[in-house]
């Protein structure tokens, strides 16, 4: 065939399948069984018109069809990459790392217990080596997710049943090649493959594969820096990166090339929106959309036409066997979904996974396309004895038959006979607040209209839309029947909603960075997920996961504290801020949206009680943002006129675009105003440098008790303090011991609680140094809100440096006694800001009897 036929050829199927979508809504069925049965009835209408000479199909167009050149490598090389590559640019990892555990579970656990549990099935029965039987058990052990999230999608299943089903068949392809290629070598080559080499394979050529797409994801975000704004060349640069990352992992390096081409993917996703405008990133994503919307056309319709090849050995015997491979593979997978799922949530490592879900996800295990591309390969390897290949290629092609036309046909009538596609309580509560809040600004919109026409208001017309379907009530009907806690529990929903709204807002305005708003977008989800299922007390569950720090900050933590390495914690720091800044800025306004728009319908009793919750939570991010503040001054307030800077470029951005539109100005005059305003738009999301802490010798010149030491004095006391490390509510203090240590802190801050308020001390401040000199008990407790470098002097220590300097003890008990006897009169010595300091009481405080809470640096007084 010549190539102007195959190209042709190609384009019409191309054009068919996109045809198959309206049809496949019509019949109410997933697209993927309509490629499917359409591709298989057209590869036994070719065969038919071959064998019969003017029957179905012109000869000259069934041979066409037939002798096209579709082999394992096509679908391997071509099809395979896109379709990985795409599915990971659509990944949260914000959201899969909350089911990161149980998608691992059934992306490899599963795959290894369905391999063994449906050959050790299969082996008695079939007449065939255990080793083929594993080598079929390994082809179907991966699922296609293309069949189920249509299904999903249309019928508006829960989001995290699609999370599951997508995360497990992102990552389920690999470790089913892998078992595939152990098994293939070891029927090739028997005695070649031992139990350590097949482990070693199962765990370094992920790994391997993980490092290199990370790799080229980096290398290629690095070139999109030097290339800018130029759509055209950023996407044909994107298409080499999955396909070359395959190539170089399987033929170059020899690990996973499906795993280079996932992790690629995913680290696109993660670290290119921080790195590349919005309106790049939404073309290149809308790009790959549409490069694997035809990849999954050809590739359906491309395996069916093999059907008829890869079935003609078919024997009545091997139905039985498709019966058993078909209860078996459903077994194993319950097994994971039921007895070993459950185990994470026994243990705290994950949330649990209701049975309606876990039952969806049995059903949706459906086979597809990587099944018949690895049955094809093993079909074209000729070192693998013909019945053998016949077995597992017919045994494969029949099970993915069978789950498509009859897992795929009746997984949409279980979703709805289980559910799931209905709302909950929270959710039509939800809806009907919408329909109220949307139906009285239209209302108000028409009665404004027709007053400019001159109508009356009695001859308005009423916008009101009866309820015209069978079991849905009118809106508002559900809200007012619920008791309190759930009409708070729906305002916080709605308000989480209007959350993530404002943020996106945010991004598109070009005031908050990309990354920054992908996390807080996410972030709005989980907590959306956790109020509807677990009203204020999952709202306020979401507040205490939003101020912790991830594992990342405590590494960078830890790399800081064992190694010096600071850049790391540097930058998790900085985006902690901002992350702050931003949630602090919205949720503070949230009270407005409240009043306006939501207690016309929910009340004040509602509104009051969601108005505390709110304060509630405002209160969480301010005293994570002041512990900031008191971290690193100097720094935050570089990062606030940032800040202010960006949404100044902001709004001169969309001031231009206005006044283009307004015709004020032309696109030409555009062109050229915003010429080089490109790399300043870029720059303004610049961090600017942090400084970790102070050093030893900074810390004692702050201190009031050494300001009379000499410099040969200091640099006796500096190798008396020693370093202390403390993570975020780590108590460093208790109330009630004998003070033995005096603490300066380098960097971090912490909070001070007398019994009747609460005290926050930061960098460059000292806290508990009346225990150097005075043997007495503590009387508040401190506790670390923040990653800490503290430097610890012992009073032992510095009683032995006062012996080594005999005149210097009497200066130095002089002071103490002084500060003391202030402590106990009332007004205190109060450290500002910067750490110098200044007299005077905390307002709000009264007397401070505690003289280890003495030092009141920009101390920020909270009532009790």
């Amino acid at each position: 065939m010549n190539v102007s036929s195959v190209v042709v050829l190609i384009a019409s199927l191309v054009a068919l399948g996109a045809l198959a979508r309206p049809l496949a809504t019509r019949l109410r069925l997933p697209v993927s069984i309509v490629w499917a049965v359409g591709g298989a009835t057209l590869g036994f209408a070719c065969h038919y018109s071959l064998q019969n000479p003017g029957g179905l199909l012109p000869v000259e167009l069934a041979a066409a069809i037939v002798d096209l050149p579709i082999g394992s490598s096509l679908f391997l090389y071509v099809f395979l990459p896109t379709l990985i590559f795409q599915s990971a640019l659509e990944v949260d990892l914000h959201r899969v790392r909350e089911d990161l555990l149980p998608i691992l579970l059934l992306a490899l656990v599963a795959v290894v217990v369905a391999t063994f549990g449906v050959a050790l099935f299969l082996w008695p029965v079939a007449g065939m080596p255990l080793l083929a039987c594993l080598l079929l058990a390994s082809l179907v052990a991966t699922t296609d997710p293309v069949a189920v999230i249509a299904i999903f999608r249309d019928v508006g299943a829960p989001e995290r049943l699609t999370r599951l089903v997508e995360g497990e068949s992102l990552f389920n392809d690999a470790a089913a090649i892998s078992l595939a290629l152990i098994f293939s070598a070891a029927i090739i080559a028997p005695g070649s493959v031992g139990t350590m080499g097949a482990i070693k394979d199962l765990i370094l050529l992920p790994i391997g594969g993980v490092l290199l797409g990370f790799v080229a994801a980096w290398l290629f975000i690095q070139l999109l820096k030097l290339i800018g704004e130029d759509r055209v060349t950023t996407a044909s640069l994107s298409l080499a990166l999955p396909y070359l990352s395959f190539w170089v992992a399987e033929r170059v390096v020899g690990v996973s090339g499906v795993v280079a081409v996932a992790t690629a993917g995913v680290a696109l996703a993660s670290l290119a929106p921080g790195r590349v405008t919005g309106v790049l990133w939404r073309h290149l994503s809308d790009t790959w959309e549409q490069l694997a919307s035809w990849s999954s056309i050809l590739i359906f319709v491309l395996t069916a036409l093999l059907l008829p090849r890869l079935l003609s050995d078919l024997r009545p015997f091997d139905v039985v066997l498709l019966l058993v491979v078909f209860v078996a593979a459903l077994l194993t997978r319950a097994l994971v979904l039921f007895d070993m799922l459950p185990l994470l949530t026994r243990f705290g490592l994950s949330s649990p996974i209701s049975v309606p879900y876990r039952v969806v996800v049995l059903w949706g295990g459906l086979r597809g396309s990587m099944t018949l591309a690895l049955a094809l390969a093993v079909l074209e390897n000729p070192a693998i004895p013909r019945p053998i290949a016949t077995f597992v290629v017919t045994l494969a092609t029949g099970f993915t038959l069978m789950t498509l036309l009859v897992q795929g046909t009746t997984l949409r009538p279980l979703i709805q006979r289980l559910g799931l596609d209905r709302l909950n309580d929270v959710d039509r509560s939800v809806r009907d607040l919408a329909l109220d809040v949307a139906g009285g600004r239209v209302q108000q919109f028409a009665n404004d209209m027709g007053r400019r026409f001159g109508h009356a208001p009695d001859d308005q017309p009423s916008l009101a839309q009866p309820s015209d379907t069978a079991g849905i009530p009118p809106p508002g009907s559900t809200v007012g029947d619920l008791p309190q806690p759930a009409r708070t529990a729906i305002a916080l929903v709605a308000l989480t909603a209007r959350e993530r709204e404002m943020i996106l807002e945010h991004f598109a305005d070009g005031t908050v960075a990309p990354p920054i708003a992908r996390r807080l977008a996410a972030d709005a989800r989980r907590r959306l997920d956790l109020a509807r299922s677990g009203g204020i007390e999952g709202y306020r569950s979401a507040n205490a996961a939003e101020i912790d720090f991830a594992p990342v900050d405590r590494i960078a933590f830890a790399l800081q504290r064992r190694l010096g390495y600071s850049r790391l914690l540097s930058r998790r720091l900085a985006i902690r801020f901002e992350m702050l800044i931003e949630a602090s800025l919205v949720v503070g306004s949230l009270p407005q949206v409240a009043e306006r728009e939501l207690r016309p319908v929910l009340g004040s009793a509602t509104i009051a009680e969601a108005a505390e919750v709110l304060v509630e939570r405002l209160g969480l991010l301010e005293r994570e943002i002041a512990a900031v503040r008191l971290q690193y001054p100097a720094y935050v307030t570089e990062l606030e006129r940032s800040f202010v800077v960006r949404a100044a470029q902001a709004v001169e951005l969309v001031e231009i675009e206005r006044l283009r539109r307004s015709g004020v100005i032309s696109s030409e005059v555009e062109r050229d105003v915003l010429a080089g305003r490109t790399a300043r738009g870029n720059a303004r999301f610049r961090r600017p440098a942090l400084d970790l802490g102070l050093d030893t010798a900074t810390l004692i010149e702050r201190s009031e008790l050494f300001v009379e030491l000499s410099g040969r004095e200091r640099q006796d006391l500096a190798p008396l303090m020693r370093p202390f490390f403390a993570e975020p509510g780590m108590r460093i203090i208790r109330r009630g011991e004998v003070g033995d240590a005096a603490y300066f802190i380098s960097s971090g801050a912490v909070e001070i609680d007398t019994g009747a308020s609460l005290i926050r001390l930061g960098r460059g401040e000292i806290f508990g140094e009346m225990a150097l000199l005075f043997d007495q008990r503590r009387q508040a407790d401190v506790t670390a809100i923040a990653y800490c470098a503290l430097l610890r002097l012992s009073a032992a220590d510095f009683r032995r440096f006062l012996a080594m300097h005999p005149a210097l003890r009497k200066r130095i008990e002089a002071i103490a006694r002084q500060r003391r006897d202030q402590n106990a009169a009332g007004p205190i010595a109060v450290p500002a800001a910067g750490g110098s300091r200044q007299s005077g009481s905390v307002e709000g405080f009264g007397q401070i009897e505690d003289p280890e809470a003495h030092l009141l640096a920009a101390a920020e007084p909270v009532e009790r």
